[in-house]
């Protein structure tokens, strides 16, 4: 259930959080804009739990006394807006080896998704002319290895795995499209073994504790603040021709 009321005075008290992370540099520039806009498109309480869903626990308890992303439950609130839709994958279907559980597809249009529950059954993500992003922020990971299918013709597409729930797991990415850019946010600690051919295009790690305001964070103990290092691994896989690959943590 969606909890609208409160929601003005509350989404300006995490604005004024947001705000103070980025003063004391927490927040890099890029984060701390993509997190302003997804408070300023949240359309209930929920949605703004997801936005400090990585901040320390005695923030979010500050802002959210009775929290419930911290819950797990089956059905959690949607991420970005009231569009987003919720993705559960089960191996109840017979066919589960030899097709995806849920294909979701962005074709000249925008396309957020929030996924809820991933099992060993694949699921699949297609975007043509389109933008799409999917969350798996607040997903329950169920087994030890997933696979995620990524294709993108012309387009941009966001998997956010930043989820302490990964720890221990496998993710295998099959990636493949043309002129498109296809961005990996993942947590900090993880192995990412790259097995894709990147044609005519750019493959790139990013690592933000390196950058300049990561450094001042270091040098002030602030760091301490982010969340803790897990071991997972990830595989890329597939071809990417005139595209860009980014892995972010």
């Amino acid at each position: 259930m969606k909890t609208t009321y409160g929601l003005p005075a509350k989404r300006e008290e995490l604005i004024d959080v947001l705000n103070t992370a980025f003063a004391e540099q927490n927040l890099d520039d890029e984060e701390y804009e993509n997190r302003v806009k997804e408070a300023l498109n949240a359309k209930c309480i929920e949605d703004l739990e997801l936005v400090v869903f990585d901040f320390p626990k005695e923030i979010k308890n500050q802002l959210f006394p009775t929290s419930i992303t911290t819950q797990k439950s089956d059905f959690p609130p949607a991420a970005f807006s009231s569009s987003t839709k919720p993705i559960t994958c089960s191996n109840s279907d017979a066919l589960s080896n030899l097709f995806p559980a849920r294909s979701s597809k962005a074709i000249f249009t925008t396309d957020k998704e929030l996924v809820s529950v991933l099992t060993e059954k694949s699921v699949h993500f297609q975007a043509v002319f389109g933008t799409q992003k999917v969350d798996f922020r607040n997903c329950r990971f169920e087994g030890n290895r997933f696979r995620i299918d990524v294709d993108s013709v012309f387009s941009n597409t966001t998997l956010d795995l930043r989820n302490q729930d990964l720890a221990g797991k496998h993710v295998d990415i099959f990636i493949k499209g043309a002129l498109n850019e296809i961005k990996i946010y993942i947590p900090r600690g993880g192995v990412v073994h790259k097995n894709t051919q990147v044609i005519l295009g750019e493959y790139s790690i990013k690592d933000k504790r390196k950058g300049f305001l990561g450094q001042i964070n270091k040098f002030l103990g602030t760091d301490q603040l982010q969340p803790e290092s897990i071991a997972f691994t990830i595989t890329l896989h597939g071809t990417i021709f005139l595209g860009n690959v980014k892995v972010v943590y």
